[in-house]
């Protein structure tokens, strides 16, 4: 969901929250269940804010929303709805307390037509409630000369298990401000879903930008193309679908729902998007003086045959991979004793969409298991430079072992319609003999000669161990004593000591739990810069700036009090302004989120030195934390 579409989803919830505790007695009463609703009159894919409404208790049990068929059901979370106040008339003082729940979700209409959102149970205070059903009407969404949504698939046949690329182009002839995005198909049960791996060109980096959808996001590129005869600049980005279901399917249709100009008051009625659709404001504009229409726009419902896989021939350790796959193998170190920790890394490689793909068990690999000891869990893989890497610790079991096996994984090849099996080579490998560990090597020295375990008589026979009356010395006890022993004075001093600092810590616990907040901010730098030091261990240039704009992040959610999310730029802003940040430390800061989440998004390196990049942020957060104290 886009920003703007975001900020309305939440104002109305507070919208919808702030009526509930108007329309309700200041005094609490009978537990009940209310539903609300956004709105009443929708379009299909548009969605639009839904609550349950508990009274009379704040800690109910969750709603059973199962019973809603009609529409895609999105669950938000929810939160304590309760208030206390009190009021003095005449010197007579009355304490006034509600207790209440909301639960949030945000409903997706799925057909067109009068549709109902059921009674939804639930129980709170061990008492069963439901609340009252509520009529939606969804309308059908119709395609408009301005505005076009157009799905194409990379195949028009598949086998099960075979990643397909979808691709959504958003055809747009009009200013728009704020978009939402709805792919049912990404919740179809029919189909898995994941992420492609787009590679930013750094020369066009302004032209990228997150495109949330449901619970996820795409990396969406804008640019200009022809439909029908016409032209439009374009929002694209892609997903892989991985079918799991066979027969003739139909994706079904999608839909983005916008606010666009339809006119301005008060100015010319030229329209500028043409002219400023690469500027940051796009989708975001300010221009006060427009006049907004909303606009659901359906998409076409292209057609996918999936075939099932052939039976005959499957090799043993088939996990359902489909498409073509390449096997590459090293170890290190490669000379070692029986016993020894070997290295081993996989690399899976040869296929579009790796995200998915996992090794089979390599104890489960028979000519690698008979030699090896392996152990029965494997790190996850994490994507490299176009392969999906692997590790795992083995060690070999004799000095026999001449060389790490083949590592083998099996797939059903589309391209040729059966089954092969990607062979990594073997790697060479010397193992000797164990040595035999003796106590002088446990000691860490050698023995010479031969150790004499004969006793000897102490020449001088048994020493004496005698001394006179002289040594004693006087032992006096009693107050007296006690006063002038600095132990007795030390251990009188204890308790109040003991007590003042037991003091001092609870004051100093309450204010800094009266403020959470407050101490989040203050330990926000401190926790940046260990953040940092971490990121340069990593070799890899994406990892690092994912590691620094994740980091960044967080400081700046913490020290501005905001969550920090998937937090951007323009969104903290204002607040560094208005906290006295220097204009040049916000264009530093906007330079390494630009740097970071191109290079995120990208998958390669998008241009500078990732090596600076976390003391260029260190020294950014020190400014930073002057200006805002």
């Amino acid at each position: 969901m886009g920003r703007i579409a975001a900020l309305r989803m939440h104002l109305a919830f507070a919208m919808m929250a702030w009526a509930a505790i108007s329309a309700c007695p200041a005094s609490a009463g009978e537990v009940s269940a209310k539903a609300a609703v956004e709105k009443t009159e929708v379009y299909i894919g548009e969605s639009f804010a839904f609550q349950v409404q508990i009274e009379g208790h704040d800690a109910p049990e969750k709603p059973d929303v199962s019973g809603i068929k009609d529409f895609a059901v999105e669950d938000l979370g929810g939160q304590q709805n309760s208030s206390s106040s009190i009021t003095i008339v005449n010197g007579q003082m009355t304490r006034n307390e509600r207790k209440g729940y909301i639960f949030n979700y945000r409903l997706t209409p799925k057909r067109e037509g009068d549709l109902t959102v059921p009674s939804i149970p639930t129980k709170a205070g061990g008492k069963a409630v439901a609340t009252q059903p509520v009529l939606v009407r969804a309308q059908k969404p119709a395609e408009t000369a301005d505005f076009k949504l157009r799905m194409e698939l990379s195949e028009e046949k598949c086998y099960v298990g075979q990643p397909v690329a979808l691709t959504v182009t958003w055809y747009i002839g009009k200013d728009v401000e704020g978009f939402e995005f709805n792919l049912p198909v990404l919740i179809d049960e029919r189909f898995g879903s994941a992420d492609v791996e787009v590679r930013i060109d750094p020369a066009k980096r302004g032209n990228y930008l997150r495109v949330p959808i449901g619970g996820g996001e795409a990396v969406g590129e804008k640019g200009r193309g022809s439909l029908d005869g016409k032209d439009y600049l374009t929002l694209r980005f892609q997903k892989a679908l991985i079918p799991k279901a066979t027969g003739e399917i139909s994706i079904p249709q999608g839909t983005v729902a916008c606010n666009a100009v339809v006119g301005h008051k008060g100015r010319s009625s030229r329209d500028p998007f043409f002219d400023d659709f690469f500027n940051d404001d796009f989708l975001f504009g300010k221009r006060k003086q427009a006049v907004y229409k909303k606009f659901v726009i359906p998409s076409n419902e292209p057609k996918l045959k999936v075939l099932a896989l052939p039976t005959e021939g499957q090799p043993a350790g088939f996990a359902g991979l489909v498409g073509r796959y390449t096997m590459s193998a090293s170890a290190t170190p490669t000379t070692v004793r029986v016993g020894d920790p070997i290295t081993l890394t996989v690399k899976v490689g040869g296929a579009a969409y790796l995200k998915n793909v996992e090794l089979p068990p390599l104890d489960e690999q028979p000519a690698l298991s008979r030699d090896f000891k392996i152990p029965s869990e494997m790190a996850p893989g994490k994507i490299e430079d176009g392969a999906k890497v692997f590790t795992q610790t083995i060690r070999a079991k004799h000095a026999g072992v001449k060389a790490i096996p083949p590592i083998e994984l099996a797939y059903f090849d589309a391209d040729k319609g059966s089954y092969a099996v990607a062979r990594s080579e073997p790697i060479p490998l010397a193992v000797n003999a164990a040595r035999v560990v003796t106590a002088g090597d446990a000691e860490g020295q050698a023995v010479a000669g031969t150790v004499k375990n004969e006793l000897e008589a102490w020449s001088a026979g048994i020493a004496h161990n005698y001394e006179d009356l002289s040594v004693i010395s006087d032992q006096a006890y009693g107050p007296a004593a006690w006063v002038r022993s600095p132990a007795w004075w030390a251990l009188l001093g204890i308790p109040p000591l003991f007590y003042a600092a037991m003091l001092t810590f609870y004051s100093v616990a309450r204010r800094r739990s009266a403020d959470p907040a407050a101490r989040e901010a203050r330990l926000a730098h401190g926790e940046l810069a260990k953040a940092l030091r971490k990121t340069r261990s990593r070799a890899d240039p994406q990892t690092v700036r994912g590691a620094v704009l994740e980091a960044l992040r967080l400081y700046l959610g913490r020290k501005l009090r905001i969550p920090p999310g998937s937090l951007t730029l323009s969104d903290v802003r204002q607040r560094l302004l208005e906290g006295g940040a220097a204009e040049n430390d916000i264009e530093e800061l906007k330079r390494i989120f630009d740097e970071c989440e191109a290079s995120r998004y990208a998958g390669v390196d998008a241009g500078g030195d990732p090596a600076e990049i976390p003391d260029r942020a260190l020294a950014l957060a020190r400014k930073l934390e002057q200006s805002l104290k």
